[in-house]
């Protein structure tokens, strides 16, 4: 089946190909393609993400520590992708992946304050728009029941941004 409608293809499909100029740049199941997508272009055609650019710091087998200009802490992701120190990389975060806080992270890694710019309110979820100190504008998607747990938080309001180790993946093309 071919379908230009990705939630058609998410619901439908056991295995997704998605194509870039008539070649085709990653091929999985449904999770597969979503939650690790293999490129820049994938990773923006199924769903929404946010994407960070930088260059790696320390790649370990476990791990890699990246440096973007548009965050103030460095980012950590729980996977190695074994390439140079110095690489230029993008980590895509989902949007449901990114968690939001009144209060300052405590850890050292992947998290960054912002402003609220814009809510959307979708009924058992909202999203949140986010401009970052740095000028990025960050995407969560916040279920109703964290919401009111921070207080509802609304427009114009400071708040950080958050997201585990295992919430990004790292992108070298």
């Amino acid at each position: 089946m071919v379908t230009h409608d990705q939630e058609e293809a998410m619901t439908m499909a056991n295995r997704l190909a998605v194509m870039s100029e008539g070649q085709i740049v990653q091929i999985g199941s449904p999770n597969e393609v979503y939650e690790y997508p293999n490129s820049r272009f994938s990773a923006e055609f199924i769903g929404s993400t946010n994407l960070f650019d930088g260059v790696t710091v320390e790649d370990e087998p476990d791990y890699v520590y990246i440096e973007s200009p548009e965050l103030p802490s460095r980012l950590y992701v729980s996977h190695g992708i074994t390439g140079p120190l110095g690489m230029p990389v993008t980590v895509s975060v989902r949007p449901e992946r990114i968690a939001l806080t009144r209060k300052p992270p405590e850890g050292a890694f992947n998290w960054a304050r912002g402003r609220i710019t814009n809510v959307a309110y979708m009924g058992g979820y909202s999203l949140y728009h986010v401009k970052l100190d740095a000028g990025k504008t960050v995407i969560a998607n916040v279920s109703s029941l964290a919401i009111t747990e921070l207080d509802t938080p609304s427009l114009g309001d400071e708040i950080y941004v958050r997201w585990s180790a295992t919430a990004g993946v790292v992108l070298t093309s």
